[in-house]
This record gives C-alpha cells, structure tokens and sequence, in this order.
C-alpha cells in the first residue's frame, strides 16, 4: 500500500515553543523513589488511570495529555491502565525503577487493543550549543519507516532520510543531535518520500533534550505523532488527514473520476479498476462525475481521520451509486496474507462467496456494493511470495472459473470483483 499520491499542502503542524529540558513538576528526586507519569495517546479510550501496585496513582489522564508525576518507591513495581474509574486492566507492565529516575508510560492503540511502553527521562544532556532528538516508533504496524529531520517542507523531500527504521518491532528508538532551531519531522514509506505518513514542525532549544513518539491510526498506515520534552511538556499533534482511493465498477467500462470538495483529483478510471490512494484532509467531502459529466450522489459517510477508505462507484452506468468503504491496512504476521472482497459486480450477479486455496473464506455472500471483513489466508513460508488460486461464486450465477495470483505474506490485500467488460466472468482486482 506505499504508492499513493500526495497533496502538496497538508500535513500535521504542531510548531513547539522552546521548552525547558529538565526539571519536571511534581518529580520525586530522592533516591529512595521514581518518578512516573502516564500518557494517553490513544485513539478510543477519552481518559485513562494509571495504577501503581493496584493502587490509582495518576487518576483520569485525558486523550493527549500527560499526567503529573507519581513517585513509587524504586524497585520492582506493576503498573496498570485502566479505563477512568475503570476495573479492568487494558494493559500492564511491570518495570524495575531506579531511585531519582523519571519515567513515562506510553498507553497507545494497535489493533484495537491498548498496547504500553515506558520511555526512559534522563538522558544525559546534549554537549553546549546542541539538542538532543529522539524518534521513538511504536507504529510497528506501518512497517518500515524513513524519517527527515529538516528545514524544508515535507512536500519537497530529497536526499537521503535522517534515519530509516528498518526492522518495525513494537517499538524502535534512536537519538540524534540536532542544532537547536524550528525542523519539520516527515515520516514516509521507507524509499518513497512521496509516501507522506506524518508531518510535524518542532522548534528545539539548546540543551534540550525531546523525544518524537510516532504512534498508529486507525488506518494503520498514517500515523499520528507527538512531542515528549524530557521532564517536560508533552504536545500531541494527531494526523488531520485520511487516504482516498477509487475502485471503478460501473458497468459498460464506464470512466469514473473523483475530487474532493477542494479539488484535490483523487482518480479517474475506466471501469472496473481499483487505483492507489491519495492523501487529503480528513474533513474533505467526495465528488464522483461519469465520462459523460454526469454527476453521482456523493457518499454520505465521512472520512476518518488517519483512516484509509475506498470509493467504490457501482453499479449500471444509467443509475450508478457511490459508497465509501473503510479500509484496515495494519499489516498481517509475516506467515499470513490479510484479504478481503468488494463486491462490484452489476444486475442480477447477487452475493459473492470467494474462497483462497480450497478453504480459506474470504468473504461470504457479499452483498453488491458491500466489503467483506478482513480474513487471514496462510502463506507458503515467512516474507515469500504466495500462489494463491480464488474461487468465487454468485448466488444466482453458480461457481465462475478460478483466478491465481501470486501475493506476499504479511500484506493486506482488497480484491475487487467487478464486471468483465462484455465477458461472462468478472474480472478480480486485487491491489
């Protein structure tokens, strides 16, 4: 999912004051205690509470704020997240702390479940005239990543990356100095710095010490991102944009070309395709023409901030319809493929079944213009290329002839099925 086009003029601004590196409000210096404060950096759950030992320490920390600190004795000590005034544990670690340390505990979403991790906060300071730039990448799920550290705009991109995370764990770190001054932190698709996932503008003071946390969309190919000073201020900047593609299946090889409301072109296709995905702001609004000119009802749902959607336009070419799909990108496990089907097809087709390899139902009687769920298909082996042979039957056409394409492990897949364009059966796109 890396190549989509770009619109030069968006991207997340989140301009930083310079902030004081050390000294953090609250913090317990003594050797006989921590320091500890929770972040909430997730996407659904509105306030959290941090429990130290079973105990509420950091009570109702609100989405993208940082709690004051608590001062747990040093040692070993179990932290827990839970909703605010909740019982239940979302998420648990049990770190050993060091007397006079401080320490925060990241709480952030991936796969729908809230995931943590605890971020060092003494860091020895940068050597005079200089600051220290940390990346932290927890959006592990957004797979390979390069990120420029640069004056120039993130539309404007050249050179080699600052840095590049080349092996997504749950999570990667890495410090670089930087001169103190305003940059704009870009993350792309790693060898594409067309690929924008994030944008942010930071301004760092000598002597500063600050940590970008790069976090999942509900997409999860954007991402979302913040800046944590070192003892200090923790500033959120969510991604304002979403991803756009079209999927053209209007009947008789139709052209369909969508825009935004701002007129950003998202695609313009002969039917049936499925095209790649464009980045626009998230409160855009579609507009769908035919090759005629003739204009279709645009869809009623709304993007979704750091989502990824396809357009589906459907339908008879006399009587067409437009619907906006909502797309998972997170990628699968390196032994799976991730699959799902749209049905494009247009008449008396009825409801698709298709099934992968014999077995594995990727979607069942999908109705038309609707989108499967996401299913998991085995692969052949870790990281290799896959023979895949789909069956697809109709509820009123019976089984049509197989299809075999070759997809690799541990990527997410749409198959469109749209019509053949006069032939008796339909055509499978998958990108």
């Amino acid at each position: 999912m890396k190549n989509f086009k770009r619109w030069p003029a968006i991207g997340v601004v989140a301009a930083v004051a310079a902030l004081a590196g050390c000294g953090g409000g609250g913090s317990d210096s003594s050797s006989s205690n921590a320091s500890v404060r929770l972040v909430n950096a997730t996407l659904t759950h509105p306030s959290l509470d941090l429990l130290v030992n079973a105990a509420v320490g950091a009570a109702g920390t609100d989405a993208d704020k940082a709690s004051a600190y608590v001062t747990p004795a040093a040692g070993s000590v179990t932290l827990q997240i839970n909703d605010k005034g909740g019982t239940t544990a979302l998420a648990a670690l049990a770190p050993s702390l060091t007397g006079g340390n401080h320490y925060t505990v990241l709480a952030y979403e991936s796969g729908g479940a809230v995931k943590s991790a605890i971020l060092n906060e003494d860091f020895a300071a940068p050597a005079a005239g200089s600051a220290t730039l940390r990346l932290f990448d927890a959006a592990a799920e957004a797979g390979t990543l390069d990120v420029y550290v640069t004056a120039s705009a993130c539309t404007s991109l050249t050179g080699v990356p600052t840095y590049s995370f080349t092996s997504p764990t749950t999570t990667n770190s890495v410090s670089l100095t930087q001169s103190p001054g305003t940059y704009n932190v870009c993350v792309t698709a790693q060898g594409d710095p067309t690929d924008l996932r994030m944008s942010q503008s930071i301004t760092l003071a000598a002597l500063q010490i600050a940590t970008v946390v790069i976090t999942p969309t509900v997409g999860g190919q954007l991402i979302n991102s913040a800046l944590l000073v070192q003892q200090g201020v923790y500033t959120a900047a969510r991604n304002p944009n979403a991803r756009v593609r079209l999927a053209a299946a209007v009947s008789g090889g139709t052209t369909v070309s969508a825009t935004t409301d701002a007129g950003i072109a998202i695609d313009s296709s002969r039917s049936p395709a499925l095209g790649f995905y464009t980045l626009v702001p998230a409160t855009s609004k579609v507009n769908v023409t035919l090759g005629s000119g003739a204009a279709v009802t645009s869809p009623t749902t709304a993007l979704q901030q750091g989502g990824d959607a396809t357009l589906l336009v459907y339908g008879d070419a006399a009587s067409p319809k437009a619907t906006l799909l909502a797309d998972d990108n997170r990628a699968p496990d390196t032994l799976n493929i991730k699959l799902r089907v749209i049905n494009g097809l247009t008449g008396s087709t009825g409801a698709l079944t298709l099934t992968a390899n014999g077995g594995s139902r990727v979607g069942v009687n999908v109705a038309q213009g609707a989108a499967s769920i996401y299913s998991l298909v085995r692969g052949s082996g870790a990281s290799t290329a896959t023979a895949i042979t789909f069956t697809l039957s109709s509820s009123t056409s019976g089984t049509f002839p197989n299809y075999t394409n070759t997809l690799n492990t541990g990527t997410t897949y749409t198959v469109l099925v749209g019509d053949g364009g006069g032939t008796a059966a339909p055509l499978l796109l998958i990108r």
